[in-house]
């Protein structure tokens, strides 16, 4: 069986390493820009369809964070959590591979 808390806490390190190397994030895991405002070029094209603006991707953090912190999360958050989570750190390791990621 797949212990999801895990997998997505995994997930969640590796989407915050990805954030804070593009600026998105700083290294205390808060946001690096406004909230309001838009993300970087290179991170908007790669997030388009999963991740609209910076408010969407702080709901998803704190999401990911209370379930690596074993707060209670209703089974469906759980899993839409780690559906998006999964999507969204595979749409940017792939940026990344093939050199998508510009300012």
């Amino acid at each position: 069986m797949i212990d999801r808390r895990a997998e997505l806490g995994h997930w969640t390190g590796r989407l915050e390493i990805i954030l804070i190397s593009r600026g998105v994030l700083r290294e205390d895991g808060e946001l690096a820009i406004q909230v309001g405002s838009q993300f970087p070029k290179g991170l908007e094209d790669a997030l388009d369809g999963f991740i609209e603006n910076p408010i969407e991707l702080v709901g998803l953090l704190k999401i990911c964070r209370d379930a690596r912190d074993g707060r209670p999360l209703s089974p469906a958050v759980l899993m839409a959590a780690h559906l998006m989570t999964r999507e969204v750190l595979q749409v940017l390791q792939d940026s990344e591979a093939v050199g998508d990621f510009r300012s």
